[in-house]
């Protein structure tokens, strides 16, 4: 068996043999969570929620700096701090 997860290991880009061990115990263990940590329903919950803004969401245009962005608009809806 050793022989045959040093071969996944090196297939599948783990470091170690120890970190291929500790994903297939997270897969045993937790066999509902996805990559990202999450339930499938959450994520998918998730993922359609942030493909369209709220009505009062700010929403960055992806031109200039974010970090500007937010500094000149985010106390618009969260406000000072």
């Amino acid at each position: 068996m050793y022989e045959d997860a040093r071969k996944a290991m090196a297939t599948k880009r783990y470091a170690s043999v120890s970190e291929f061990i500790r994903d297939a115990l997270r897969d045993v263990l937790y066999p509902r969570v996805t990559v990202n940590g999450f339930t499938p329903e959450f994520e998918e919950r998730v993922l359609k929620a942030s493909k369209s803004p709220r009505k009062d969401d700010l929403v960055w245009n992806g031109k200039g700096s974010f970090t500007d962005f937010v500094m000149k608009n985010g106390h618009k809806r969260y406000g000072k701090d």
